[in-house]
């Protein structure tokens, strides 16, 4: 006999509630198995193993499961734990180097990018302003004995 978790009858519309019921069930279970449960949900599953066969099945369909899954073989790593905590470690070393690359590469741009506004900037008019001629070839006359400003006298 199969068990509603293993045979297919074709389209038939689906019934979660009734999937829910059962999941919760798979669930009781397996908490039953594993010594996880009230008393009151012991003697549940207990009914349930004496009236329903196909939970019965389920049951020890599980119960095999539980007595194989020790005796599988687990394959030895060809890799000591050594040799993968050190590569472990050496990637994430190659990623903080390549994040303080970019790091660096992103304040070359802002240097450059601040440089292209400085200069921008000091040739609109921040920039000092040297004597200029008006296209006559005048020499710049400075008055030495008559200063532009008047200064006042010092008093000693």
């Amino acid at each position: 006999m199969m068990s509603d978790f293993e045979h297919n009858q074709g389209p038939s519309p689906i019934d979660f509630s009734d999937m829910d019921n059962q999941f919760e069930r798979f669930e009781l279970l397996s908490a039953y198995m594993d010594g996880e449960v009230t008393a009151q949900e012991r003697k549940q599953v207990q009914e349930w193993l004496d009236s329903d066969p196909e939970f019965h099945q389920l049951y020890k369909q599980l119960l095999r499961v539980q007595r194989e899954v020790p005796t599988i073989p687990i394959p030895e790593s060809s890799v000591s734990s050594e040799v993968l905590s050190q590569g472990v470690f050496d990637a994430i070393d190659r990623q903080d180097s390549k994040k303080r690359g970019l790091v660096a590469s992103g304040l070359g741009v802002a240097a450059v990018i601040v440089g292209a506004v400085v200069h921008v900037c000091l040739q609109d008019g921040l920039s000092p302003r040297y004597a200029q001629t008006n296209g006559d070839n005048e020499a710049l006359t400075i008055a030495l004995n008559r200063p532009v400003v008047e200064i006042p006298p010092t008093i000693r």
